[in-house]
């Protein structure tokens, strides 16, 4: 599923080193004309704030555009004889695409920088020395990690899907039928805030180490990328990008973030060779908004 700007989220893991080193530097003169911190003294709340939306603005757009792009050429142009033949992009989508993500980006940073302000204050429960919980623990967390905001995202996300909100606030990254990596962070930014939630509440629930929790970060990047170039090798309880096309192409199937559990669990899961042959053919056929009629009736839409 697609997620908040969670690229944007693994630069900020050390935000208070980097936030500190951006203060000494001429773009924090520049945008509020002084020093901050320099001298030793406390950084304000309001600056804090400021240069911690820069950078995790800025530092999720540079990922962004780095991680979708080589995806997208690796996928759509270098192995696209074996993986995708006789496919042409859309080029007129992967620019609203590319667009509707730099945008959105910058709102997501913004809601995001009050709760990376508070992990950077000692609010949250990331820590730094490998041994504080014990080495299995810290192996586990991961694990945990990914059960935990899977767990979350999968009903936000079906949430999102209900008739009262869909056509408010997630029906935009919906307009992108045939996804490509650069639809990773094309939503409405409440959408993408609401669904970055589960990586928030983490580290305020349980204890996650702080290298291991960048580590946990940058996979959930390349996740939320690979997961809208449409290609990847089946493996069984894993929600890859073959299953997000069904759900894409359908509505109302293959909510999960990482594993198809709830979906199975709840009756929302569709395997992706179920939508094969002629069935793929007429999905790829018919435009969005009828696809969205069958599901939700014009009233909702």
């Amino acid at each position: 599923m697609d997620m908040l700007g969670v690229a944007a989220r693994l630069n900020t893991v050390s935000a208070d080193t980097c936030v500190q080193w951006l203060s000494d530097v001429p773009v924090d003169q520049w945008l509020l004309g002084g020093s901050a911190g320099g001298d030793g003294s406390p950084m304000s709340l309001p600056r804090r704030l400021l240069l911690t939306w820069f950078f995790t603005y800025f530092g999720g757009l540079g990922l962004y555009y780095l991680m979708a792009t080589a995806d997208f050429v690796l996928v759509f142009f270098v192995l696209r004889r074996w993986l995708m033949p006789g496919y042409t992009p859309d080029w007129p989508s992967v620019r609203r695409e590319v667009t509707y993500s730099t945008r959105s980006l910058a709102i997501m940073a913004g809601l995001t920088t009050p709760m990376e302000v508070a992990i950077q204050l000692g609010h949250s429960r990331v820590y730094h020395d490998p041994a504080t919980y014990g080495w299995a623990y810290l192996l586990a967390s991961p694990v945990l990690f990914l059960l935990f905001t899977d767990t979350i995202i999968y009903w936000v996300h079906r949430g999102l899907h209900h008739r009262a909100l869909y056509k408010h606030i997630h029906k935009p990254h919906h307009s992108f039928v045939h996804t490509t990596p650069y639809a990773a962070f094309a939503f409405h930014p409440l959408d993408g805030y609401l669904q970055g939630v589960a990586y928030q509440a983490f580290v305020f629930v349980f204890p996650f180490q702080a290298a291991m929790h960048m580590a946990s970060l940058a996979f959930v990047s390349l996740w939320t990328i690979n997961i809208h170039d449409r290609v990847s090798i089946g493996v069984s309880g894993v929600n890859g990008a073959r299953h997000h096309t069904v759900h894409h192409l359908t509505f109302k199937a293959n909510y999960g973030q990482y594993f198809t559990f709830w979906d199975w669990v709840c009756g929302t899961f569709r395997d992706p060779d179920s939508v094969g042959g002629a069935a793929a053919a007429a999905d790829a056929a018919t435009p969005a908004h009828v696809l969205e009629e069958e599901v939700y009736g014009k009233k909702y839409l």
